[in-house]
């Protein structure tokens, strides 16, 4: 029955939100729910005897296994988990994959949702929806028994914020949390109902929050559709985001993302980066990590430390809090004061600012040297000075320590004459990293087994 979907997230809402403050995978964002209409996201059909033939050629992942759960990151800002804190299930019939093009750069990201054996939905963003049914169309043989069509008129995309149950879709409803990391939401597809069905079921519970997916996965520094084009799989994380299979057989651009992680060094990588004006206050988190940055130098002991803060969503939006506030303090009546009416306009100008001067492409150039340090491939995250860019990793911090990344740094973006401040950080999701291969650092177990 339909009302069993929300009655199943009514019956779980207390147990979810113990999760949030206590999972391993930190804690979730606020509750809310969002539809994606088919100029946000679209959802693709490939369907036939050679869909997993088919479609195994051309993604990363492999679709002969299992998708491998995200790996939860334990975090210093949340308390321990409760003796009874239940599993944090995924749902194997959806996975995230990118498709590459023949120099192994990506076309675009999608999920994909397995229907049956001979039929999958392809939930891609509506801005590589026109390339993605393209290039299936180049690639499908005469003799390949599949039909590709745009079925957005059909079947919606839509999504939940702030639970951990996925469980107990009804009948014309798919659902899964995200399987890139679970404080990303529940994604839903509804295959057999109006666009407007799911919000009427799910908006007393979960009320609806348009624009929040777009601020999430910014803070949550993960790019996708036409962002990720022609950048390869690694440099954009798809590997941690569990998009990429090392161990399948040969599909389309394997061969450079394989030589990139077997053998190469990655010196690039797509992470979230605020944008301050150069007289802000720089927060605590970023002040403890230049002191490390310096000591790492000097000492061995911190050679092993993160080199910049690890944070969730709501942290980074607690941090553009207290950005605002131009303090930690939890004096609400600030709010009267003059000054804190002055540094409301000025993050208000500063955020006008940085919207139009970081379009996607723009360069990231340090003033000392005035050399590239990175290049944005995402404007801010609404109602924030937040992009994604692709970052020189030596020049935040990782790689031989000769130039690590200061406090006091300035840099312009573009032509523009204004300066900033760059504060990159590292997601809750990102594995501790090997500061000269650029790549997840191994174990002793994995060492062996990629050898």
């Amino acid at each position: 029955k339909a009302s069993s979907f929300t009655s199943i997230l009514h019956e779980q809402s207390a147990l979810s939100l113990k999760m949030a403050t206590a999972s391993q995978f930190g804690r979730l964002w606020g509750r809310g729910h969002e539809t994606f209409t088919p100029s946000i996201r679209r959802v693709l059909s490939v369907k036939g005897v050679s869909a997993t033939t088919f479609l195994q050629g051309l993604v990363t992942s492999d679709l002969t296994e299992e998708p491998s759960p995200p790996v939860p990151q334990p975090s210093d800002e949340v308390d321990a988990p409760p003796a009874d804190d239940p599993a944090v299930e995924f749902n194997p019939k959806l996975r995230s994959a990118c498709f590459l093009d023949s120099k192994g750069r990506i076309v675009t990201d999608a999920f994909l949702w397995k229907k049956t054996d001979d039929h999958y939905l392809l939930d891609v963003p509506a801005n590589s929806a026109n390339t993605l049914l393209s290039h299936l169309q180049q690639y499908k043989l005469r003799r390949t028994k599949v039909d590709i069509a745009d079925v957005s008129d059909k079947v919606a995309s839509h999504i939940i914020y702030g639970t951990l149950n996925a469980g107990g879709s009804p009948p014309g409803y798919m659902t899964g949390l995200d399987p890139r990391h679970p404080n990303m939401g529940m994604r839903v597809l509804s295959t057999d109902h109006p666009i407007d069905h799911f919000p009427n079921l799910v908006a007393n519970g979960f009320p609806k929050v348009s624009g929040t997916y777009n601020v999430l996965r910014k803070f949550s520094g993960i790019a996708e559709g036409a962002e990720l084009k022609g950048k390869t799989a690694l440099e954009t994380n798809q590997e941690w985001l569990g998009s990429v299979s090392f161990h399948k057989g040969c599909y389309l651009g394997q061969e450079l993302t394989a030589r990139s992680h077997f053998t190469g060094v990655i010196r690039k990588r797509v992470m979230p980066v605020i944008l301050v004006d150069v007289q802000t206050e720089v927060p605590r988190p970023w002040v403890l990590a230049h002191q490390l940055q310096e000591n790492r130098r000097k000492l061995d002991e911190f050679k092993d430390k993160a080199p910049l803060p690890k944070l969730s969503s709501p942290s980074v939006g607690a941090m553009l809090t207290m950005l605002m506030m131009g303090s930690t303090s939890n004096d609400h009546d600030k709010k009267k004061d003059e000054d804190f009416i002055r540094l409301e306009q000025e993050m208000k100008l500063l955020v006008e600012e940085v919207r139009d001067n970081a379009a996607s492409g723009t360069k990231i150039i340090d003033t000392i040297d005035n050399k590239t340090i990175g290049q944005i491939v995402s404007t801010p995250a609404a109602g924030s000075s937040i992009v994604l860019a692709q970052m020189r990793l030596d020049k935040v911090g990782f790689g031989d320590g000769k130039t690590p990344w200061s406090r006091l740094n300035r840099v312009r973006l573009g032509d523009v004459d204004k300066e900033y401040r760059y504060l990159p950080y590292l997601p809750l999701w990102w594995p501790e990293v090997d500061a000269n291969t650029g790549k997840a650092k191994l174990d002793e177990e994995e060492r062996l087994e990629e050898s």
